[in-house]
């Protein structure tokens, strides 16, 4: 195709965009479910596209060297092989000025090469760069943007072999568009940027970075765009994950071979989660049919990283060619149950368990959308085993956790895997106080622990045993229990009595109950396990310094709940005070102590953080056993800094809440500094 033609489709493309904006109907009155499939924009990501991009781990301490070893070590570590191609630059890569042809120019200090060597050196390992820029006056971080110089920088990055352009939503010149809302602006600049990338007849997948959802940008940039951002920045956390993946609850339809919605950048091996939270990010991920773009520093990470990041079960299904993504079947606070159409015609079903503890969640094969079968394979795409099942998808998911299964429907004998086999453990831990769902043990208390161990598969378990174990130093009393069979559907039960030490350290601890049993008519032995866990917890005593103190639980408007220091990596500082200790939250944001009506009161200073770059309002918040106990007013940047003196005597469990004062989290960077607990002995 001609450069000529490739312009002239492109601007036939971006026609029918602003019509269809302008006939759209408002915000809320029709979803992605009603819109039609977009024509193919480019030929490109016919699957969502698999990379590496810097932001996360290295923000704007990036280089050339970086970026080569990274692609290194895309090769070396089998990520390439798993279907990995593009290396991305991020922000800050270029000098702060353009050359004197209007030119933008790599810096000079970070790649003293430049960008055409460094796509070279990525090229000759097979791979792909990526690069960014913004549609605005300048950089979220203030280099250069590309407004006026569109289809100049467009073709820069064609010259310098750029495959990849993600494009930012910074710094826009709103009053250069009178009477435009911003939606309509930005499917204006990125409708120009969309044309300008085609008109360089360079392939280069395009990446819409607009950020805001407001703007919903499903409703007009698959026609435009291979990818497009569904939500807000997030973080290497659990809540900011789940907060991420809800955005997508509604926007499957929107999502297709050729343009993909994009939750941002993963956070695995980033080092804020757990393994297992690691795990159900990447799973829920693939379900989403979402770009996966690692996120951490491939150079040093974790076997267990890269484990995650290179199962190529999990990364089957985000590659599966029919690119449905996947919906939510049903949600509640504590689970949800996600499921995928696959091309094949399996189904990929993702047991998520939203909460602090273990959670028995279940749907059904019929549920799913699999047709009526004597029985079902259910493939763990984690533990990389199968089991079969009557029509019954069940498992006790450990907290913060999910199970990622690729179910199919069978029509051969009976016994041709394991039976399918759930175990429940349900410690009865009593709530921290009247009414709450924070369930906490003491040091020597006992606890009744039930366990259960349920047939799921089509034949019936025999010779069945459960037993119950403890970690080392708890005692366990009850025998194990047996039965001579267990037929399909049917459960075997059992309680222990289980006594948590004296003098046991505080901490979350498993329960793990463990069947054995025979299948294929006793010819086959085989075992199954369930967990549960017991939070023992111990009041804070003395003096406490809540920066030195384990949370039951935090959530973030922005990133982590930072200790010590601000986002930018300055020390917390409240209108020219600098405080060693303490906490930083970003709106909306809440934190929950366990007191265990142990102390008395709340010291401490609040006020926003002066790294703030702009006007915040936040409302600080502090909740005794759930009552209200504490309310600031409105904070500003210009508020004196307020010194907390807040009475918690009784008080189990202590909640920190930083709200939005009703104008949005931007510089709502809130600071908790010096804060201390008064308590007994």
């Amino acid at each position: 195709m001609t450069r000529t033609r490739i312009a002239t489709c492109a601007a036939s493309l971006v026609a029918v965009v602003v019509a269809a904006l302008c006939s759209a109907a408002p915000a809320g009155a029709a979803g992605p479910q009603d819109t039609p499939a977009p024509p193919p924009y480019n030929g490109l990501a016919t699957t969502p596209p698999l990379g590496w991009n810097d932001w996360y781990a290295f923000q704007c301490n990036i280089n050339e060297q970086l970026i080569e070893q990274t692609a290194d070590a895309i090769v070396s570590s089998g990520m390439r092989e798993a279907g990995y191609q593009y290396v991305n630059l991020d922000d800050c890569w270029m000098s702060h000025s353009r050359d004197a042809d209007g030119n933008l120019q790599a810096d000079p200090v970070k790649f003293p090469h430049g960008i055409k060597a460094v796509a070279d050196y990525v090229h000759a390992r097979g791979l792909k760069l990526g690069i960014y820029e913004d549609v605005g006056s300048f950089t979220c971080a203030g280099y250069p943007g590309s407004y006026g110089h569109v289809q100049q920088d467009a073709d820069t990055f064609a010259a310098w072999g750029v495959d990849f352009a993600k494009i930012d939503w910074c710094n826009v010149p709103f009053g250069d568009f009178p009477g435009l809302t911003q939606q309509q602006v930005a499917v204006k600049l990125y409708s120009q940027y969309s044309q300008a990338l085609l008109a360089t007849g360079r392939p280069i997948l395009f990446s819409v970075c607009e950020w805001n959802p407001s703007l919903q940008p499903w409703t007009w940039a698959p026609q435009i765009s291979n990818m497009w951002r569904s939500n807000g920045d997030y973080g290497d956390s659990w809540s900011l994950i789940l907060a991420n993946l809800d955005q997508e609850a509604n926007l499957a339809a929107a999502a297709g071979p050729g343009h993909w919605n994009d939750p941002d950048i993963l956070q695995v091996g980033l080092g804020g989660m757990s393994t297992a939270e690691d795990q159900a990010h990447f799973s829920a991920w693939a379900m989403l049919a979402a770009p996966l773009l690692a996120g951490n520093d491939l150079r040093t990470m974790s076997a267990a990283t890269k484990d995650i990041l290179t199962n190529r079960d999990v990364i089957a299904i985000d590659q599966d060619p029919l690119g449905a993504e996947a919906t939510r079947l049903s949600h509640t606070a504590n689970a949800d149950v996600w499921v995928r159409s696959l091309a094949n015609g399996d189904r990929a079903v993702m047991l998520l368990n939203r909460s602090d503890t273990p959670q028995t969640i279940s749907t059904t094969a019929s549920a799913v959308g699999l047709p009526n079968a004597g029985g079902y394979a259910v493939a763990n795409l984690w533990t990389h085993s199968t089991t079969e099942s009557a029509g019954s998808i069940a498992a006790t998911v450990p907290a913060d956790s999910a199970q990622l299964y690729r179910l199919a429907a069978l029509h051969d004998e009976v016994d041709q895997y394991p039976p399918a086999t759930m175990i429940s453990v349900d410690p009865q831990v009593p709530p921290a106080y009247p009414g709450s769902d924070i369930r906490v043990a003491q040091p020597g208390q006992t606890i009744a622990v039930p366990a259960s161990f349920e047939n799921d598969g089509r034949a019936a378990a025999t010779s069945t045993t459960l037993s119950l174990a403890a970690p080392d130093g708890w005692s366990v009393q009850g025998a194990d229990v047996y039965a001579a069979s267990v037929p399909t559907g049917k459960t075997l039960n059992g309680t222990w009595q289980v006594s948590v030490p004296a003098s046991v350290a505080p901490g979350s601890y498993t329960l793990t109950a463990t069947a054995t049993y025979r299948w294929d008519d006793g010819r086959q032995t085989g075992a199954s396990q369930g967990q549960g866990a017991i939070q023992v917890l111990v009041a804070p005593a003395g003096t406490a310094d809540l920066s030195g103190l384990a949370w039951l639980s935090a959530t973030n408007g922005y990133g982590p709940v930072l200790i010590n220091r601000s986002y930018w990596g300055t020390p917390l500082t409240i209108h020219g005070t600098t405080y060693a200790h303490g906490l930083w939250l970003n709106a909306n944001a809440a934190i929950s102590y366990y007191l265990g009506g142990n102390c008395s009161q709340l010291t401490g200073d609040i006020g926003l953080d002066d790294s703030d770059r702009g006007p915040g309002t936040v409302d600080y918040q502090v909740y005794a056993d759930g009552v209200s106990v504490y309310d600031s007013g409105v904070v500003t940047n210009s508020t004196p800094t307020i010194h907390l003196n807040v009475a918690l005597t009784g008080a189990h469990v202590m909640q920190l809440v930083v709200g939005d004062a009703g104008d949005g989290i931007d510089f709502d960077n809130a600071d908790i500094a010096a804060p201390l607990l008064v308590c007994g002995s």
